[in-house]
């Protein structure tokens, strides 16, 4: 008999590291896809990386940690790879919204911004597709409440 570990609840912490990291993986792969295309953005999207490195890497420690409550240490780096392998697969046929023109734009914007998590996770909003992470999120405490 195989028991499934409890899922931790999603806090709005680990929510944006999850849209930040399927963010830059949808990037990843649209710019590999438009990269023979007249609209090929793989230079932007490589600044994008480079001048996002550290909020990056964050996101990913963030997205680590969430879950590894969940699957262990070990078990968080596997989960990790299926969520990214998942991401890229969804757009392994392209963006459904937007066009190559239209991602390199997106790329081009978002290499010469800076960002924070808010307003990086708020640019995932816009770009992904679906949701960024499957379970439960956290409640949330109103404000002004006990």
């Amino acid at each position: 008999m195989s028991v499934q570990p409890a899922q931790a609840c999603w806090t709005n912490a680990a929510q944006d590291a999850a849209k930040i990291k399927h963010l830059n993986t949808m990037l990843m792969v649209t710019a590999l896809r438009c990269r023979n295309t007249a609209d090929n953005f793989l230079p932007h999207y490589n600044r994008f990386v480079a001048k996002h490195n550290g909020l990056i890497g964050s996101q990913n420690n963030v997205l680590k940690s969430h879950l590894a409550a969940t699957y262990g240490s070990g078990g968080a780096l596997n989960a990790l790879d299926r969520m990214s392998i998942g991401y890229a697969n969804s757009y392994g046929m392209g963006h459904r919204m937007m066009g190559c023109s239209e991602l390199k734009a997106l790329a081009s914007k978002l290499s010469s911004e800076p960002h924070g998590v808010v307003t990086m996770a708020a640019a995932a909003d816009a770009a992904v597709m679906g949701q960024s992470w499957s379970g439960a999120t956290c409640p949330s405490r109103m404000a002004g409440g006990k």
